[in-house]
């Protein structure tokens, strides 16, 4: 008996609703054994009753694998992990006044979108001085980066052999991973890469002195997240979700880092809320309420509700688009003021 054929069970118990098994998830911490008594524990972030459910189903697959096998099964009340995380420095982006995440649960909700948009809405709050752009963004999302093509174009950063400088679009310094790496080329980076990525994005870019730096992080909570909040003071963090009950469930669950790490959430973005009609209705095409219940949840306030328009996909947004980006940034900008 030992620690693989443990996890190799366990690899059969789903974490409902997904497909996905606990093991796959990062929920197995610990796997002890003695002689025939394994002791296991868990950490799924759950309520009481789907981790009964988990255990239920762990303990039936142990049992039918390893008859003879005694098993302890333990919900762990925090992650050991995120115990022991890195407290950031003071120093990392010490030229930057505020520093803010933005985050979601899932992929597919806009939260690049929203980033990008936001970023060149403070730019018109703090419009550059002698030529030097006083908001940042930097794109975190090391597997999947969009920064660039978000903003209509694919700067080259350059480089002095020891800083790197980023270029300014729109009034915005930005450094993303597209702009390093031919789009054909896959990025399959492990953990400590992307760690080691993220870390020179904020020591060894020269960014000057910013208002704000925008961290457009990765959906969920995976490497570049944690590497994210463990290496960067942050000021505040926006979770960005739709009305849609799958993104509401995984935005909360994704939120939980920030909690964890004691980061303030500055307030839930809703995209994709509706589609302006001709008749000057507003249809709700992915439902409603989504947002505010993941609001309530994590005891914050819907602060911007973004329609649907594929302008913001550009560099050149419609003037309504705007108009809410603008209101966003107003939003943050008094909030941490």
């Amino acid at each position: 008996m030992d620690k693989e054929s443990i996890l190799k069970t366990l690899s059969k118990v789903k974490y409902p609703p997904y497909e996905k098994d606990i093991v796959s998830f990062g929920m197995v911490k610990e796997v002890r054994i003695d002689g025939q008594t394994a002791a296991i524990g868990i950490f799924t972030g759950a309520d009481k009753a789907k981790n009964d459910a988990i255990g239920k189903d762990a303990l039936a697959a142990l049992k039918a694998a390893h008859p003879d096998l005694h098993v302890q099964i333990v919900f762990l009340e925090s992650d050991p992990a995120r115990q022991a995380a890195a407290t950031p420095s003071a120093e990392t982006l010490k030229n930057a006044k505020f520093k803010i995440a933005v985050a979601s649960g899932k992929g597919g909700v806009g939260k690049s979108t929203v980033a990008a948009n936001l970023a060149r809405a403070l730019a018109k709050i703090y419009p550059p001085v002698n030529g030097e752009a006083q908001i940042g963004l930097m794109d975190c999302d090391i597997h999947g980066p969009s920064a660039t093509i978000l903003f209509g174009e694919i700067p080259t950063p350059t480089t002095d052999g020891e800083k790197i400088f980023p270029p300014s679009t729109g009034g915005v310094k930005t450094i993303s991973m597209g702009m390093l790496v031919d789009d054909s080329q896959p990025l399959i980076w492990r953990g400590p890469m992307i760690t080691s990525a993220i870390k020179q994005f904020a020591n060894d870019v020269e960014w000057g002195k910013l208002e704000f730096m925008i961290l457009d992080l990765p959906p969920g909570t995976g490497d570049a997240v944690i590497s994210a909040t463990q290496l960067i003071p942050l000021n505040g963090a926006i979770i960005v979700t739709t009305a849609n009950a799958l993104a509401e469930k995984t935005a909360i669950r994704g939120a939980k880092i920030f909690e964890k790490t004691n980061v303030k959430i500055l307030g839930v973005v809703e995209n994709m809320a509706f589609m302006q009609m001709p008749d000057g209705s507003k249809a709700k095409i992915f439902g409603e309420g989504g947002a505010q219940n993941c609001a309530d949840s994590l005891s914050t306030k819907v602060i911007a509700q973004i329609p649907i328009d594929p302008t913001l996909q550009s560099d050149s947004p419609s003037a309504a688009a705007q108009e809410v980006f603008d209101n966003l940034a107003r939003e943050i900008a008094a909030s941490l003021k």
